[in-house]
């Protein structure tokens, strides 16, 4: 753990080593850790990195001013070092002067000629060769004899309390940047999170009516808005086309941004190792706000910088001139000739550079919204054309909405208007159907929404589908009720653990919300957390360390989809059930939501995989009772459709019986018997055709093993009645009744269980003798029958009927069908 000090004490021992010993005493007194060399190096160590090291770590910084500490090379580095740290200085004057007496007993062999040109030096004073830092800076005066030590030292108190906040955090801030820095500014060591955040604010902070205590560095505002970029996926708000010989010119243009907090691309720092040089500028002005374009005239002939003006006009950027070298208005290219350019040829003093380091300011400022979302839709288009159009990476939610809205005011600018690929995004975001189910939901605090962002467009790059609170809810909306459509919907919970949000109580009432759905939790680890902290339901689940890896983003990254890719088909039923038990729940149970068919079989067989492996997450009591309520609710409606066919069909034999009956009755009368005859047959006719119907109303119920048999009764009947093919009422009967066999057989490939007719309730359980012509079997309305496989009236006509099929497809039916009677007797 970094140790922090108050202040670090600079003086010289030959004048001040007594004073300096009573002020860090005194000082430590008043509760403040001072940094002082007789207490706090080491032995055995390097001097000089204990001294660099106490100043870096230290708020403010002590000089002791008297002849020796002026004079002294080891002070003049500690002042260097703090000046160029942009520390806090506090100078104390101890000892304007030097009597010769005092000299003469600390060098008692020295003669009266040495004195003088001592003096002539003025190593004897503290002013002559006093540092111009120092000089310039109000000293806070403890001169012995002349001074009250005591009132003295409260004023230095209450310097040293004024501003505590912000000098400390440029303390804290400058310790980090020079880790950074001195781990060749590696993104692992940036600023994340809320650390970031408040790093940023910091930055932003001015004193107006003050002189600030102390000035970031060059390296503070690197640093800063290096992380900021960081969390941005690496866009930036500027990117600075130039030519080499203006580069001191750009670097003091992109040191005036920094200070504002605006993050910049520059080719000296944003192309990575092995990374092709134009993928990389071309890649850094399609990621950036505006161009910043230096004109010089070796600017305007370099092709570098056409091929960036031409890509930033084609994508239809903010492009902002600055004149920084006269240069022929015939030379300045077209695309930059109507434009009003920022002037600094004219610069004599720093304040001129200043007035249009502030006009630069005030552009980059104006309409900063509208630039930023076009740049951000401008990215998201380029990724999804990338991605072969790949849909998760279109918009949804909020950000369609807001993109939609953006689009609508864009479309109507003389300027900088949206390019047609944004467009089509934007219009293909909006032709996507809702999504029903989607794959992850992100669970985090706000200070860590660098990580959730990043890793909500990692995701959708992988394929994935996610609710992610930034793109899914519109200001205004019911939150509550939003985050719990969107965790009800996602197959998998994803939590960031950080302490921010294991203490978060909106993390804490999502954590909970998805644990009562059984959602299977997935939590990754951002920053340490103490394990008292933890809820129960993300105690229990293994986390993903993202720290480790040197918190290499990637590397971590894979083993979140590795871990999202287990189990999928198992997760996503899960969801889908729940969200259907849900969906009956809040319906009263109505039977009209409840799982049939196909659905239902893949239900029962998922919640029985489930029970018996012992997946996680594990079914719901609410998901048991839907599935189970569905399965009896089909049950009853099989028993059901079971009667009622058994009443038709034996009201259809009744019919077919007094038909017959009639017929034989009346074959010996003439005219009477020939048109009595002709009822009968319409008859019959007619209940052909109600058992035909009757099949085709049985196949739409999803019963594809009773409309077959009634299909094949129909045939058989058909057959045996001999009816006039030339009527073209049994013509269309018997089109329909072929219908229903091929639909069944060869569209449906029906699945069914056997039946035994006979018993009252559902059969729990078959077996055959061991002659294999006996069925035994047990039903669940408390009885056994025994069955016997020589009664063959069914399959005697099952094969009349096949016999009729064959002869229909003989004359009727395509070769490439004439298989069907065989599938039928098989």
């Amino acid at each position: 753990m970094t140790t922090f000090f108050d202040a670090f004490i600079s003086y010289g021992r030959a004048d001040s080593k007594a004073f300096a010993q009573t002020l860090q005493a005194r000082l430590t007194q008043q509760g403040f850790n001072v940094w002082f060399d007789f207490n706090d190096i080491p032995l055995a160590v390097d001097f000089q990195n204990q001294i660099d090291d106490g100043i870096e770590k230290a708020s403010h910084f002590l000089f002791i001013i008297a002849p020796h500490s002026v004079n002294s090379p080891y002070c003049l580095k500690e002042i260097e070092l703090a000046v160029k740290l942009n520390k806090r200085i506090i100078p104390i004057l101890h000892v304007m002067d030097i009597s010769q007496e005092t000299w003469q007993q600390r060098n008692p062999n020295s003669t009266e000629s040495e004195w003088q040109a001592y003096k002539e030096k003025g190593l004897h004073e503290s002013y002559q060769n006093m540092h111009p830092t120092i000089r310039k800076l109000n000293w806070v005066y403890f001169q012995e004899g002349i001074n009250d030590f005591d009132a003295s030292l409260t004023d230095l108190v209450k310097l040293l309390r004024s501003h505590t906040d912000y000098v400390q955090q440029h303390t804290d801030l400058l310790v980090k940047a020079l880790e950074w820095e001195r781990n060749q500014k590696q993104h692992s060591w940036l600023l994340i999170g809320e650390e970031r955040q408040q790093a940023e604010a910091w930055l932003k902070i001015r004193f107006k009516d003050e002189q600030p205590p102390c000035l970031p560095t060059d390296l503070h505002c690197e640093y800063i808005t290096e992380s900021i970029k960081n969390a941005n996926n690496l866009m930036t708000q500027v990117i600075i086309a130039y030519s080499d010989e203006d580069k001191a010119t750009m670097e003091k243009i992109r040191r005036s941004l920094r200070r504002e907090s605006i993050t910049v691309w520059t080719n000296t720092t944003d192309i990575k190792t092995g990374e092709a040089f134009e993928e990389a500028i071309k890649r850094g002005i399609e990621q950036a706000d505006n161009l910043v374009y230096l004109i010089s005239p070796d600017a305007v002939n370099s092709t570098y910088c056409q091929q960036e003006l031409d890509l930033a006009v084609s994508l239809h950027k903010r492009i902002i001139p600055v004149l920084v070298r006269e240069t022929p208005v015939e030379q300045i290219p077209l695309a930059l000739q109507g434009l009003q350019y920022i002037d600094l040829t004219d610069n004599v003093k720093e304040e001129d550079y200043h007035l249009d380091e502030s006009q630069l300011l005030r552009i980059l400022h104006q309409d900063e919204a509208y630039y930023r979302e076009h740049k951000i839709l401008l990215t998201k288009a380029l990724k999804w054309k990338e991605q072969y159009e790949n849909p998760t990476i279109l918009l949804r939610g909020y950000n369609l909405r807001s993109a939609e809205a953006w689009l609508k005011v864009a479309q109507k600018r003389t300027h900088h208007l949206p390019i047609a690929l944004q467009e089509e995004y934007i219009t293909e975001s909006l032709r996507q159907p809702p999504l029903e189910s989607l794959d992850v939901f992100i669970s985090y605090s706000r200070a860590d929404s660098d990580l959730a962002r990043k890793l909500n467009d990692a995701l959708q790059m992988q394929g994935k589908t996610t609710w992610f609170d930034q793109e899914s809810i519109a200001s205004g909306s019911d939150f509550k009720h939003e985050i719990q459509a969107g965790i009800k919907a996602c197959d998998n919970f994803l939590f960031i653990l950080s302490p921010r949000s294991v203490n978060s109580p909106y993390c804490k009432d999502e954590v909970e919300y998805a644990a009562s759905l059984s959602k299977r939790f997935v939590t990754i680890l951002h920053q340490p957390v103490n394990s008292a902290d933890l809820h129960p339901e993300l105690a229990k689940t293994q986390w993903i360390d993202f720290n480790q890896n040197q918190r290499e983003f990637n590397a971590n990254f894979n083993q979140l989809v590795r871990a999202l890719e287990t189990d999928r088909e198992h997760v996503h039923l899960h969801s889908k059930w729940s969200h259907r038990a849900l969906e009956w729940q809040q319906q009263d149970k109505s039977e009209d939501l409840l799982l049939r068919g196909n659905e239902l079989a893949i239900a029962q067989d998922w919640l029985q995989e489930t029970n018996k492996t012992k997946k996680k997450p594990s079914a719901t009591e609410l998901q048991n009772a839907f599935i189970q309520a569905s399965l009896a609710v089909q049950e009853a409606h099989l028993r059901q459709e079971e009667s009622r066919r058994k009443r038709e069909l034996k009201q259809a034999r009744r019919i077919i019986i007094v038909s017959v009956t009639a017929l034989i009755g009346l074959m010996g009368l003439t005219g009477l018997a020939v048109f009595q005859l002709q009822e009968s047959e319409k008859r019959m006719a007619g209940q052909i055709d109600a058992l035909s119907r009757f099949s085709q109303i049985l196949v739409k119920s999803n019963l594809k093993l009773d409309a077959l048999i009634e299909g094949i009764r129909a045939g058989a009947l058909l057959k045996e009645s001999n009816l006039k093919k030339s009527n073209p009422e049994n013509l269309e009967i018997e089109q329909r009744i072929y219908q229903t066999l091929q639909t069944v057989i060869y569209e449906d490939r029906f699945r069914e269980r056997n039946r035994l007719t006979g018993h009252e309730n559902l059969v729990r359980s078959v077996v055959f003798s061991p002659d294999g012509k006996t069925i035994a079997s047990a039903s669940g309305d408390k009885t056994v029958r025994l069955w016997n496989l020589e009664d063959l009236t069914l399959d005697v006509l099952m094969h009349r009927a096949c016999d009729w099929v064959g002869d229909y497809l003989k004359y009727n039916a395509p070769e490439s069908d004439q298989a069907l009677c065989d599938d039928v007797k098989q």
